[in-house]
């Protein structure tokens, strides 16, 4: 109680809020804290968001010698779904750089590749993100991105490596679903045969994923894993209504 109280008085005296509800607290609140527990330990919660993605899926084999103009439905691994909490903490981060929910939301994914490499014993060499544009990034002062890859990289104990660019400067954010189907250009340093996840926040329709995969592939990597924090996979979009009552009714 008193550690709570002590929470709260810092953020009146500081301005801080929780990134989940915006009440006044130098964190993330007990509340939200339980939601977000709630949400990892449910069974309705979604564990991987299918898209169609070139390269290999989890349990694959080695497909770096394949065409990567052939299409395969690859699982990209998640932690949450969009949820109400959940998407105020990522925009938290992603907008104004409130950084309070990065364990809760980066120790959750972290953990979900821990779980999915471990049930094929896959080595993962690094860890590396899919960057923003050069513009955001100016404007907001920070990647999120990279904020979430670096958290994920020291929970796993493995390196977080800078190794993609983006190429094309129009962002995925605000656009329509038949507009974020056009997959952002990627490029990437050499990667000599090694297997390597690649972070995202948000997976809506995978095409930002899918640019990064393609890159690593076409620069020697042997597996990509594509790992978000959470997936709007149950909900109309990224920008819309994140409530469950608001599904798409027209998904299976």
């Amino acid at each position: 109680m008193f550690k709570t109280a002590l929470r709260n008085l810092v953020g009146e005296v500081f301005g801080s809020t929780c990134p989940g509800c915006k009440k006044v607290c130098s964190s993330v609140c007990k509340n939200c804290i339980a939601q977000l527990s709630q949400l990892t330990t449910s069974v309705s919660s979604p564990k991987f968001h299918s898209t169609n993605l070139h390269g290999a899926n989890l349990h694959g084999a080695n497909l770096h010698s394949t065409n990567l103009s052939s299409t395969v439905n690859q699982q990209v691994i998640v932690a949450f779904g969009y949820s109400t909490v959940v998407r105020k903490m990522i925009l938290a981060i992603k907008y104004r750089n409130l950084r309070s929910s990065i364990a809760l939301l980066g120790g959750a994914l972290a953990n979900r590749i821990f779980d999915e490499t471990a049930k094929t014993q896959q080595i993962v060499s690094f860890i590396t993100w899919a960057p923003t544009t050069t513009k955001r990034k100016l404007e907001r002062g920070h990647d999120h991105a990279e904020i979430l890859a670096r958290f994920v990289a020291r929970e796993l104990k493995l390196p977080c490596r800078s190794v993609l660019r983006r190429l094309t400067d129009q962002p995925q954010t605000g656009r329509s679903r038949e507009q974020r189907l056009t997959v952002p250009q990627f490029s990437s340093r050499a990667i000599d045969n090694q297997c390597v996840v690649v972070i995202d926040d948000v997976v809506t329709t995978g095409a930002t994923l899918k640019g990064a995969s393609q890159a690593l592939y076409k620069s020697g990597a042997n597996l990509v894993i594509c790992a978000a924090v959470a997936s709007t996979v149950l909900w109309q979009s990224s920008t819309e209504s994140c409530e469950l009552a608001k599904a798409r009714k027209s998904r299976p």
